[in-house]
C-alpha cells in the first residue's frame, strides 16, 4: 500500500507541475495576443490617417492651386514630341 501511495503522489506532483505550465503558458500566450492586438489597433489608425491625407491632397482645386503657384501648364501640341517604341531584339 506504501508503494501505491508513492506513485500516487510522484502522479499528482507531475499533474501539478503540467498544470501550472500550462497556465504560465497560457498567460505569455495572452500577453503576447494583447500586444498584437495594440499593434493592429496603431496600423488601423495610421491607415486611417493616411487614407484621409490622401483624400484631402487629391482634392482637384488643391492641384490646380499648387500647379498655378508653381507656374505649371498643361503641355500644348507644340510641345509634345511622339516617340517611337523600340524594336524587339531577335
Amino acid at each position: 500500500m506504501n508503494k501505491i501511495n508513492i506513485i500516487l503522489l510522484l502522479l499528482v506532483l507531475a499533474s501539478a507541475f503540467a498544470v501550472v505550465t500550462v497556465q504560465d503558458r497560457s498567460r505569455q500566450f495572452f500577453i503576447a495576443l494583447d500586444k498584437a492586438q495594440k499593434g493592429e489597433n496603431l496600423l488601423n489608425e495610421d491607415f486611417s490617417r493616411l487614407k484621409l491625407a490622401q483624400a484631402r491632397l487629391s482634392n482637384h482645386q488643391l492641384i490646380l492651386d499648387a500647379s498655378a503657384r508653381q507656374g505649371l501648364h498643361s503641355p500644348t501640341l507644340a510641345e509634345t514630341q511622339m516617340l517611337a517604341a523600340p524594336q524587339a531584339v531577335k
